[in-house]
């Protein structure tokens, strides 16, 4: 399977470059030979309105080894074939013009092409991808350097040499009454009639899609850039830029302010390190491997696999739970391993299922008692809440045998799955994708049947691997693992 694990360096790196590539575009049309310094000095700068909110950091992505990554993308076969196919020529999009662009092209402003300048030398240093949110978000992720070296400085400098046509500047950053000691300014480049913008905030520099990604971001207060041992690659996710359904599950298993997912680089493929970070309630997790009659009901093509250990009151009742939410349960108390299985869909239904021990049926019944009613099946010693009847039936055939389970699955999953765990997510990437890009396509095209295209994109995302990450309470902490297909 080391074949199929490649791609997600690959995926993930060219996530990046396109990012950055909104970021960093580079110079203008041959025809229009003009300096841009010249016409940046002949625009004066606008002024920019950062908004009264700051927007709150959601998740962003760490990569502390670019050197690394970078290495893995060019040596990867799959992304080539990738590349030379649908899926591949849709994911570069328009940007495939500028990231080819050559120095030559550019009155001779640097060597190679403009991917060689970005991955090279701008996004050379440990570098992350910031997504933000709350109501004055822009939606638009942005690169941020926190502390480029003297070549991505240099690098930076250069291009913004190059190809600024515009500014903008902001006096504050979002939310602060204060002015800045200096003026953020953000240049506009231009290449191949793509607009994009960069700036630069102490040592940080940043690039994005409009001018305000860039200010929000070079302005957002987050953590510094990790460095976990043997991690090459994290994504972050923080509690606070949640949504209230997640928050009220952060609660429930007592997650601090930050989880982060960690990601080694080995060889020619990305190994799952685990889930790692401090807890807020670390009482509220247990530790166990889960039971066979819990996995058996896992069907074996489920996207995404939630699984945590609970530490709850032994008999459980709304009064008890309202006790434990709030610190203040003084009883008895018994570990639950409880799962929730959530398949992306391309059609717009959401398809989600709780696996629960039997034993507290009558406790969520009652929990479960709004508006939104759940097919409910009773299978494997648990209690399956399901928000599609086809999802609770193939729950059920995977527990009686009639259809085929996680533990059914490559002998890696199963093995990793079967692991003490207090907090797990397990994804299966090339059936969650596959069947996304298929939905979504039928959803448009109901009366059809997906077209060649659509189907060699199906096929390709197939060979994606299985990645399971999952972190055991100790001390306070979560401590990671990991596994792969």
């Amino acid at each position: 399977m080391t074949r199929n694990t490649k791609i997600i360096v690959a995926a993930s790196a060219a996530l990046l470059v396109i990012a950055g590539a909104a970021g960093v575009v580079l110079a203008v049309r041959a025809r229009h030979r003009a300096s841009a310094a010249a016409l940046a000095a002949a625009k004066p700068t606008q002024p920019l309105q950062v908004g009264q909110l700051a927007p709150a950091p959601a998740a962003w992505v760490d990569v502390q080894n670019p050197a690394a990554a970078w290495k893995v993308v060019r040596a990867n076969g799959w992304l080539q074939k990738a590349l030379a196919e649908p899926l591949g020529q849709g994911f570069a999009g328009g940007w495939a013009g500028f990231l080819g662009t050559r120095g030559t092209d550019l009155a001779g402003a640097f060597e190679g092409t403009v991917t060689d300048v970005l991955v090279g030398k701008v996004l050379a240093d440990p570098f992350r991808v910031i997504y933000l949110g709350g109501p004055e978000a822009t939606g638009a992720p942005a690169v941020v350097v926190p502390k480029p070296g003297s070549a991505s400085r240099s690098a930076f400098d250069l291009l913004d040499r190059a190809a600024r046509n515009g500014s903008y500047g902001a006096a504050r950053c979002p939310g602060s009454d204060k002015d800045l000691p200096e003026k953020l300014v953000v240049s506009r480049w231009l290449v191949a009639d793509h607009a994009v913008f960069a700036g630069t905030l102490g040592d940080a520099l940043a690039l994005g899609k409009n001018p305000l990604s860039v200010v929000q971001a070079l302005c957002a207060e987050l953590p510094p850039l990790a460095a976990d041992a043997g991690v090459d690659l994290s994504v972050s996710i923080a509690r606070e830029g949640l949504g209230r359904e997640a928050l009220l599950g952060a609660a429930l298993v007592g997650l601090g302010p930050v989880t982060r997912f960690g990601f080694a680089i080995e060889g020619d493929h990305l190994a799952p390190r685990g889930i790692g970070g401090a807890l807020e309630r670390s009482e509220r997790l247990a530790s166990a491997a889960p039971a066979d009659a819990l996995l058996k009901l896992l069907p074996v093509d489920a996207g995404l696999v939630l699984v945590a250990t609970l530490d709850l009151p032994a008999a459980l009742d709304r009064q008890a739970l309202a006790a434990h939410l709030a610190g203040k349960y003084a009883g008895p108390r018994a570990a639950r391993t409880v799962a929730v299985v959530w398949n992306p869909r391309g059609d717009g239904e959401t398809e989600v299922a709780l696996v629960w021990p039997e034993k507290d049926a009558r406790a969520l019944k009652d929990a479960f008692s709004g508006p939104n009613a759940l097919v409910e099946k009773r299978a494997c010693g648990h209690v399956v809440l399901a928000s599609t009847a086809p999802l609770a039936a193939a729950m059920e055939r995977a527990c009686n045998g009639k259809g085929p389970s996680l533990l059914n699955g490559p002998p890696a999953v199963a093995a990793g799955l079967r692991q003490p765990v207090s907090l797990g997510i397990n994804v299966n990437l090339g059936v969650a994708l596959s069947r996304l890009v298929s939905e979504a396509y039928l959803a448009e095209h109901a009366k059809g049947k997906p077209s060649p295209e659509i189907e060699s994109a199906r096929r390709l995302l197939e060979e994606l691997p299985y990645f399971g990450l999952r972190g055991v309470v100790k001390d306070g902490a979560l401590v990671p693992g990991g596994f792969r297909s």
